[in-house]
This record gives structure tokens, sequence and C-alpha cells, in this order.
């Protein structure tokens, strides 16, 4: 074990107290909430990696500090630092916190980032020994969904409050990009938001890329992001021993991205692929694990028919378009694909249940608050060519679950078009991003 010595020399530069800059765009939504659920004790920031967690509780703990909180009342770990790794224990937690409660600040409460803490095994037991004890308030990291489903869910029930962290919003994008967030003063700029709107379909919203001129360099950080998803968060912390195939899986599905997606045939393609058979319990928990790391989402159909449920494959989006990108698909031939899987990955973060329907027709997007749906959403980049096709969809689900209203989301038109009771409105998509 590191000496308490040696434990502050590790800590020192990544804290405020040891001369760390925050320097960082803000993304006040997240600021905001984070501050509201920490008055409870504890929040988790849990996402896919490279999603902007570390910066967000940095910019949190800069916050804290420009509204009074002293610097050293303030601490940063970092748990993917090698200098920790041998030691990664519920132990090492512990001296940190003493090592920072002798040397750097012996006050009254707090506030503790501990980044992707999934690293340390039986993190959640000192946890919730210091929010017992009250020491601290805490922040947690985390680049996987287990976090809420296991540790969470277990010992600190109700004590650690969580936040989902996404890449950019076209929202947060725009202000990335210097421009204002606001619809009023992007009505007269048509060239510049389409614009944008092609760079944000095809490269996505992670705030490294967004931030990177260089389009042969954004495709490259995309790339290795990928890469690292898949092997460290998919690949070793599911423990899949075959970390190729495990890729492989993970191009074939994202390469299908909107669209419905077949555990049998992706199955088949792997063994083509390999040359040996495959088990369809693997590539199911392939999918499953991708999920989990943020890295992609599955919406399922809406039928009262549990065997309908069953029966038929869920639509696979990507997390962020940039990713979709990445696998090796030609953005000018699928412009349409990434304008629906921009809208699924906005629904999916506003609402927790999105299901996609079919009867004699189609709808992409189906919303369900509580009990009640509450919403039908279709998505058409080139509206004159399926116009037909498109209502027709709408008007079925709209007469199932009892919609007045059903949305169809364009590349560029708007319109409102009455029949009977129903209303049927077109929303470039650029709108919808801001306004639903």
């Amino acid at each position: 074990m590191l000496s308490r010595e040696e434990i502050i020399e590790v800590l020192a530069p990544y804290n405020l107290w040891g001369g760390r800059k925050w320097n960082a765009i803000p993304r006040d939504g997240y600021l905001s909430e984070i501050d509201r659920k920490l008055s409870g004790g504890a929040v988790a920031l849990i996402g896919t990696r490279r999603a902007g967690k570390t910066t967000l509780a940095g910019l949190f703990l800069g916050r804290a500090v420009e509204n009074g909180y002293p610097p050293r009342a303030t601490l940063y770990v970092n748990l993917e630092d090698p200098r920790f790794s041998p030691y990664l224990s519920p132990e090492l937690l512990e001296e940190i916190f003493s090592a920072y409660r002798t040397y750097v600040y012996s006050g009254e409460e707090p506030i503790i980032v501990l980044d992707e803490v999934q690293n340390v095994p039986g993190w959640e037991k000192w946890v919730r020994k210091v929010l017992d004890l009250r020491e601290a308030k805490v922040i947690v990291t985390g680049s996987t969904s287990s976090l809420l489903r296991s540790e969470l869910s277990t010992l600190l029930t109700g004590r650690v409050l969580t936040v989902e962290v996404y890449p950019l919003s076209f929202q947060e994008f725009l202000i990335f990009k210097g421009l204002p967030a606001d619809v009023k003063s992007l009505l007269g700029r048509k060239r510049k938001v389409e614009a944008l709107m092609r760079e944000y379909l095809e490269f996505g919203g992670f705030p490294h890329v967004v931030l990177t001129e260089d389009e042969v360099l954004k495709r490259e950080i995309l790339g290795e992001l990928f890469e690292g998803i898949v092997l460290r968060d998919i690949s070793y912390r599911q423990g899949f021993r075959d970390a190729k195939a495990v890729k492989i899986v993970a191009e074939l599905a994202l390469s299908r991205f909107s669209s419905l997606v077949s555990v049998s045939r992706l199955r088949n393609e792997l063994a083509g692929i390999v040359g040996r058979k495959v088990s369809p319990n693997f590539v199911d928990s392939v999918l499953d694990a991708m999920e989990e790391a943020y890295l992609s989402f599955r919406v399922p159909i809406l039928s009262p028919k549990v065997k309908d449920a069953m029966r038929y494959p869920k639509k696979l989006y990507a997390i962020d378009t940039g990713i979709a990108n990445v696998v090796g698909i030609r953005f000018t031939e699928n412009i349409g694909r990434l304008a629906e899987n921009a809208v699924a990955r906005h629904l999916r973060q506003r609402f927790r249940e999105v299901y996609y329907y079919r009867g004699k027709g189609e709808v992409d997007f189906i919303i369900k608050e509580g009990l009640k749906i509450t919403r039908a959403v279709q998505v058409s980049w080139d509206i004159d060519e399926s116009w037909e096709r498109e209502v027709e969809g709408l008007l079925e689900a709209m007469d199932v679950f009892g919609l007045r209203e059903g949305t169809i989301v364009t590349g560029w038109r708007s319109c409102e078009e009455k029949l009977g009771e129903k209303t049927i409105r077109c929303v470039p998509l650029w709108r919808f991003l801001f306004e639903f």
C-alpha cells in the first residue's frame, strides 16, 4: 500500500488545492441537477466513456469553490491512475480519505469525487460508511449502468441519486460551437444551422470530438473511443474471453443502427466470420453489455401481448451518431437513419419508456409516461417521398392509443395538417431536438 505522503503526491495534481484548473464549457443543466441531488448526500454520474462525466464533476467542484466552499474542502480521486491500480479496494479508499483528512482538510463534510469508481471492488461499502457517519458528500462516476442495477440497488438503495450523462445534445452542441441555443436566434440562419446539423449527425456529440476541427482527427478519436469501450467496458469489465468476437458483434450490431436487430441473424453472421458455431446466448450477452456500457440501446415493440414483445426483435440505436458512423457506413447514404438515431437518443434521454409500434402500419416511436401513451413520432428525412406511408402509420397508432396529435420529424419541412379531429405536425429535426 502507498504511504499517506505518496497518496497526497498522487492526488495533488488532480485537485483544486494542488493547482488543477477545470477550464471547460459548462453544461448548466447537468450542473444544476448535480447540485439539487447532492443535497441528499451522494450522486452517481453514469454514462458512456468520454461523455463528460469527469469534467462535470470537476466543474461542479470549481463552482462550489466559487460559491464560497474552501478549495481544500474538495477532493477529486482518479481511480484510473496507474499508481493506484495495484491497490484498488475499499481499504485504499479509506487510506486516501485518511491521508486527505490528515494533510489537506480536517473540517466538516468535504465534497469527494470518486472517478470511475467501478474499478474498485466493494466501493459501495466504503461510500455507505462515509454517508452513514456524515463524513463527506460523495460524487461517484462510472461507465457502466450495472452501477444502477447492482451496487446502487443493494447497499445504497435510496442513498445515491443518479444522473445519466450523455454526449452533447444538439442544443449543447450549438453552445460548444459558439451559437446561441434558442430557437428565435436561429430562425434566420438556416444555412449555418443546416451545416451544423449535418456535422452533428456525422460526428456526434462527444465533447472532445466536437471541439476538434480536423475531420480526420475526429474519426480517429471516435475509432479509439469505440475500441476503448469495447475492450475495457465490455470485454474486460464483463469477463468475455474472446474480445475479437465481442468487437465483431458490436460492429455488426451498430452497422444496423436505427433498424431491427435479430440475435439469431447476428449469430449466423458471426459464425460465418469466425468459422465456428456461436451460442445465441453469447450474442445476446454482448448486446446487453453494449447497453450497460452506454454504447447502444434498444427499443422494444409496444404490445399488450407478452408473446409479441418477446417474438419481435428490438430496434437498436447508437448512443451517439458519431459512434454509428465510425463502424464504416457512408454518411451521405444514411442521413435518414442518422436522423432517426438522433431522435431516438433525444427521446431516450427525456423519457424512461420509449417503444416502436407495428400494426398494419409502423410508427418509429411511441412514448409512454406512467400508464399513459402520450406521443407518437415518425422520422422521415425526405417527407415528400413517404408522406402517405408515414401518415397512415401515425393515424393507426393514434386510433389505437387515443392520441389527437402525431409528429413527423423531417429534414427541413414544417407543416400542420388537420385530418378530422386529428392533427399531423411536421417538425424539422433541429427544431424537434430543441422543443420536444
